[in-house]
C-alpha cells in the first residue's frame, strides 16, 4: 500500500492518527511512522486486516492505489486540477474521484476529455456524462457534448 493513498483513506472517513492508533491497538509512532514518507507502507498482515476493518473497507480495496498522480508531476498536476481550488489538493480530488462525484469526474474530463478520462476511470465517464457534464464549463462542455454523441453513434452502429 502507498502511504498518500493509505492517507487518503484516513482523510476521507475523517479518522486522525491517534484515532486509527487507538482502533487498531497500536502505538500513535506506528501510525505515524507508516504515514511519515510517500512511498510504500509495509505493514503486517494482522495490522492490514485490522486497518481495513477500521475503515471499514476491505483489504484489496485498501491496497487498490486510488487514481494515481504520478510524485515527479505533483507541481504541474496541481496547476492543470485545482486552478480554481474546488479541491484543496490532489488528494482530495482522487477522493472525490474514488467516489465517483460528479464535480471530481468533471473536472478529469474537462481538463483531459473523454479519451484521456477514459484511459484513467474506463468507459464509465462515457456512460457518466449526463450525471456531470452539467459542471463542465459550457464552451468545453459543448465541445465534449459533440465528441460524445459521435462516439455514441458510432458505437449505436
Amino acid at each position: 500500500m502507498d502511504a498518500r493513498t493509505f492517507r487518503a483513506h484516513l482523510k476521507a472517513r475523517g479518522i486522525s492518527q491517534s484515532e486509527l492508533a487507538r482502533r487498531i491497538g497500536v502505538s500513535r509512532q506506528a501510525v505515524s511512522l507508516w504515514l511519515r514518507k510517500d512511498g510504500p507502507v509495509n505493514l503486517q498482515g494482522a495490522h492490514l486486516i485490522r486497518v481495513s476493518g477500521a475503515l471499514g473497507m476491505s483489504v484489496e480495496d485498501l491496497v487498490r492505489p486510488l487514481p494515481c498522480f504520478e510524485p515527479d508531476r505533483h507541481e504541474s498536476l496541481r496547476v492543470r486540477y485545482l486552478w480554481d481550488r474546488l479541491y484543496p489538493d490532489l488528494d482530495d480530488l482522487a477522493i472525490a474521484l474514488n467516489r465517483d462525484e460528479p464535480r471530481a469526474l468533471a473536472r478529469l474530463v474537462e481538463v483531459d476529455g473523454l479519451y484521456g478520462a477514459e484511459r484513467i476511470l474506463g468507459t464509465s465517464v462515457w456512460d457518466r456524462f449526463a450525471d456531470y457534464g452539467r459542471f463542465i464549463h459550457p464552451v468545453r462542455r459543448r465541445q465534449l457534448e459533440t465528441l460524445h454523441a459521435w462516439r455514441s453513434s458510432r458505437t449505436a452502429a
